[in-house]
């Protein structure tokens, strides 16, 4: 296993960890059942730990004047945590390649808030990361509890991968103490969690290790952290629950904050202090060259337009980066221009998801070669665009600031013009990360619509009800009338010719052992669900850009017809698994299912769909016509826990080919899915009681329901997965696909 387990960790850090270790599952014997490996996958053998280091600046220079002043720590939530994601859900599927089962768990913001059956915790992970990180070797628990590291201290965040897999597991840390009860971290608590209302000190053993630390209220804890309350506010000495929904109904959201004891901490041997740059503790590195090559393959790797890196001189009267960075030396302004066809509404990934990415990637490159490097402050990143002279209409652009003195050099992306060809490009497809690829043109999808159009009756509009109160308490519901059309291709890039639809498999376990393990957590499967989109939307950025290059136009969407709903999870709405259900058929990768979902010969329905619409015309790759796997079956229909499954089905034909399509009552689905009201379809193994049957179409009862359900804090965290996806028995014939 020597071998597997190299290839695991090397594979990691291609993906962007920093380091890298194993648990072996013995090392979490006293980990409560709930809150295990094992009871996540009982076959579980190993643990994969990965973390990445925080920019040292962004935690240095963050907090001023006050904790709610986080600033360039941002960078957690923006880059690290999605890191961390792609991470964790690429080596599981690395893994299931090689036959193992292996879980995905989330980097963070998936937990139960209160305590579920037997398992007191409060705030509980499916597993916590800072424990497994100690069983994996890479370190230690402080006082604060924070998981510390030997280079980096607590300026890491972390990810595990459970799996069967029994890989060599690494040796306990066993070098100098990290943590020499400086209490910094007392000190510096704005809500003096560490001695106000500590019901005992904790014991934390592991592998012969004993960790002590204050077994804190995290309700405390999260007073500013997890639930946005102001830190002016008079602190109550007892936090719970109640106290926490109180205080949010009485004085609203405030701002979250960065926590002082990450800030005020770091390990004896890298610590030391300057306050004229930080009131917080510095960490000891050694300065060595920045790597240019390194830096032009991040820009090359995210497809970056534009990139100037530039001199700061004195004097200069458009911005001051002294004030972000004190010892800036160089700026690096990086642009991306919108892939042609793109609607406005699509910069907002390009800004959140590539740039973010790219930015960091390069700031982290300095930071790990001993130079200071900050993002996402508040520069104009528009006028520094200007400054540099890059500034282009069209482009999206963001910012680095850096200590390192770097040449003048300015970067812009060569486009290679090439001729498409079909089978090439399916290829390319692949090789960007998709699974299975599929094409079809116009007339394909007119001789559906036509079928379609004449087999379902269309109401004119439907009523949708959303939320707009806080992310913690009562639901307050509006209603939107929203028209119902059958969108088409042309609906998204006028003079439309073709579609590519794009499927990426999520890992099977995560689904397998949702709600039925000892853990009885959904967490895994409500994770892959929203990852596999943000994996898609990636995939998807390279292929339109590829598509721009030779000269067409692009967009994408999620549900190109607009006939799927959406489902709950802990980052909001997702397009449900019907999404792209038709694209899908119509690029011959599949057919209907019974509930609604594509089913494909490999993946089953354990794949999600991206639509890609170009003007350049693809031939149709032939329909499906292979075997219908749910025939004899109606395992779905059966276990649907609002009957939205109806068991007759109308039919359309395209191309001589006649597809089942079944029948879903939309409105009863959406009450277990995506208005969470069904506790077996998710909330239940959330801890939340909420449990309703609803009998009747009406958007009245429904907001009734909504408005009557005791939510709480769990509200933020509600998680859905659906009965008749867990439970369908064709988990696909599996594959070796590209």
């Amino acid at each position: 296993m020597k071998k597997l387990t190299e290839k695991i960790k090397n594979y990691a850090k291609e993906l962007g960890a920093d380091f890298v270790g194993i648990a072996p599952i013995g090392r979490f014997k006293n980990a409560p059942l709930r809150m295990s490996p094992q009871g996540i996958l009982p076959e579980a053998q190993s643990v994969i730990v990965c973390g990445i280091h925080h920019l040292d600046a962004a935690i240095e220079l963050a907090g001023e004047p006050t904790p709610h002043n986080s600033g360039p720590y941002a960078t957690q939530s923006s880059y690290m945590n999605p890191k961390l994601d792609d991470i964790s859900f690429l080596v599981a599927r690395f893994l299931e390649d090689k036959g193992y089962k292996t879980v995905p768990i989330v980097s963070s913001n998936i937990w139960r808030y209160s305590g579920y059956k037997e398992l007191k915790v409060h705030f509980a992970p499916d597993i916590a990361h800072r424990y497994a990180a100690v069983g994996a070797g890479l370190g230690e628990i402080g006082w604060s509890g924070l998981f510390l590291h030997p280079e980096y201290g607590p300026r890491v965040r972390l990810v595990s991968i459970i799996t069967e897999a029994k890989l060599f597991p690494d040796s306990m840390y066993s070098g100098e103490k990290l943590c020499d009860r400086c209490m910094e971290c007392v000190k510096h608590c704005p809500v003096d969690a560490f001695r106000k209302v500590v019901k005992k000190i904790n014991k934390i053993e592991i592998d012969g290790k004993t960790f002590f630390f204050p077994d804190i209220n995290k309700w405390r804890c999260g007073w500013a952290e997890n639930f946005g309350l102001n830190l002016a506010l008079p602190i109550p000495e007892k936090i719970d629950e109640k106290v926490i929904l109180e205080n949010i109904e009485k004085y609203g959201f405030f701002a979250g904050e960065i926590g002082s004891c990450l800030r005020f901490c770091m390990v004896p041997k890298k610590r030391f202090y300057d306050t004229t740059y930080s009131k917080a503790p510095l960490r000891k590195k050694t300065k060595k060259p920045v790597d240019i090559r390194k830096m032009k393959k991040i820009l090359e790797k995210y497809l970056i337009d534009y990139c100037r890196i530039e001199r700061i001189r004195k004097g200069l009267n458009f911005f001051h980066p002294e004030y972000h960075l004190p010892d800036a030396e160089s700026m690096i302004s990086l642009g991306i221009k919108l892939p042609r066809g793109w609607p406005s509404e699509h910069e907002k990934f390009i800004r959140n998801r590539i740039l973010e990415y790219a930015s960091f990637e390069l700031a982290h490159h300095f930071d790990m070669m001993g130079h200071p490097a900050i993002m996402h402050t508040s520069i104009d990143d528009n006028l520094v665009a200007h400054i540099s002279g890059i500034w282009k209409k069209d482009v999206t652009y963001s910012t680095v600031l850096t200590g390192a003195k770097l040449y003048q050099f300015t970067f812009v992306r060569k486009i290679r013009k090439e001729k498409i060809e079909k089978e090439k490009f399916r290829k390319f497809c692949l090789m960007q990360g998709a699974d299975i690829v599929g094409f079809f043109d116009n007339k394909r999808f007119e001789e559906f619509k036509t079928s379609f159009i004449k087999n379902f009756r269309f109401f004119q509009e439907k009523e949708v009800i959303y939320d707009v109160g806080g992310l913690y308490g009562k639901y307050s519901p509006i209603v939107k009338k929203e028209k119902l059309v059958l969108k088409t291709p042309q609906d998204y890039l006028e003079g439309a010719k073709s579609v590519i639809v794009l499927g990426l498999h999520f890992p099977d376990t995560p689904l397998d052992i949702a709600k039925i393990t000892p853990a009885e957590s959904i967490g895994p499967y409500a994770f892959v669900q929203f990852e596999s989109l943000n994996l898609l939307a990636d995939i998807g950025y390279r292929i339109c850009k590829k598509i721009n290059d030779c000269g067409y136009r692009t967009n994408f969407s999620y549900d190109l017809t607009a006939l799927a709903s959406k489902v709950l999870s802990s980052r909001g709405l997702l397009p449900d698994m019907r999404a792209n259900s038709y694209a899908g058929m119509l690029a011959g990768l599949g057919y209907i299912g019974k509930n609604g979902c594509l089913i494909t010969k490999n993946l089953g329905q354990r794949q999600r769909l991206l639509a890609i619409v170009t003007d350049f015309e693809f031939p149709s790759d032939p329909l499906y016509e292979g075997e219908n796997f749910c025939k004899g079956c109606d395992e779905c229909i059966k276990h649907c826990p609002v009957s939205a499954i109806k068991r007759k089905v109308k039919k359309v034909e395209i191309e001589g080919i006649k597809f089942e399509i079944p029948r879903v009552d939309e409105f009863t689905c959406d009450v277990a899915k995506r208005y969470a009201l069904v506790g077996k379809e998710g909330p239940a193994y959330m801890g939340s009681k909420v449990d309703t049957t609803i009998f009747e179409n009406s958007t009245e009862t429904l907001i009734k329901k909504l408005l009557e359900t005791d939510w709480g804090v769990q509200k933020r965290h509600l998680n859905i997965c659906e009965e008749c996806i867990r439970i369908c028995p064709f988990k696909g014939k599996r594959r070796h696909l590209c």
